[in-house]
């Protein structure tokens, strides 16, 4: 009786299982990770990592569009270890070419969508997942966060331990370059957002610089350690800075 008891509890005993999934070519953030027992749901964070509650024996469903499907059963080993690594297998699949004709269409886009009585899209935000709002990172901002997760060290209880792992990236100069790279990468796409706002002819015809040069202009612009600070200034504020960067740069360069 007594046996049967623990057996019986231990099923019952519910655990926050920390995960991670892994694949070879296919993003990993998004999954969505259903506790096909409780129905409780999460997504994976752009590490692919997420965290569920769990009991023995519960099975757990990993979907995601550019996946097959994978069902894994929390076992005994799964459970005691308070972990698990899910490796999915990228869904590859095969569309025939089929050719779509509207009808009926005015050209006035309020009146051709209802007409098509097109469905609201269904994603992670509409149906109220954890880490749905997360906004997605680049691949630069998540090297920086695997090179320097965590705190320089860390007590539990009785004991401290190192993050070696943090110190050495900090110590190599690994955690620089990526932090680096991840500035790199938002200068390059604010100087994408200036283009798409103004385009190079405005540009060019603006501040008296020859076409061509546009692109050597804007590298310039871009190598200032102010950019950034576009970002939170308005047209009218941005387009003086270009204005009085356009001088330095015509005098630099004898134009």
């Amino acid at each position: 009786m007594l046996l049967t008891t623990l057996l019986g509890f231990s099923q019952e005993q519910t655990k926050l299982l920390k995960g991670k999934v892994k694949s070879l070519n296919n993003d990993v953030s998004d999954v969505l990770i259903v506790n096909l027992n409780s129905k409780k749901s999460t997504i994976t964070d752009s590490l692919g990592l997420f965290k569920i509650e769990v009991k023995l024996k519960d099975s757990l469903r990993i979907t995601a569009v550019q996946y097959l499907t994978k069902e894994i059963i929390i076992s005994q080993e799964v459970f005691n270890k308070n972990s698990v690594v899910v490796n999915l297998v990228d869904n590859v699949i095969d569309l025939e070419e089929v050719t779509v004709t509207p009808y009926n269409l005015t050209g006035k886009i309020d009146l051709d969508l209802k007409r098509l009585a097109i469905n609201p899209a269904i994603t992670s935000s509409t149906l109220d997942l954890p880490n749905a709002d997360i906004e997605k990172m680049t691949q630069s901002e998540r090297l920086l966060i695997e090179a320097d997760r965590g705190n320089y060290v860390n007590y539990y209880g009785i004991a401290l331990t190192i993050n070696t792992h943090k110190i050495m990236n900090r110590l190599s100069g690994r955690t620089k370059a990526f932090e680096e790279m991840v500035i790199r990468d938002e200068k390059m796409k604010l100087e994408k957002e200036i283009i798409a706002k103004f385009s190079k002819k405005s540009i060019s015809k603006g501040f008296d610089i020859p076409e061509t040069k546009i692109d050597r202009f804007l590298t310039y612009c871009l190598l200032q350690d102010d950019f950034l600070e576009l970002s939170k200034r308005n047209t009218t504020e941005v387009w003086e800075y270009l204005k009085n960067k356009s001088v330095e740069f015509s005098q630099i360069n004898g134009l």
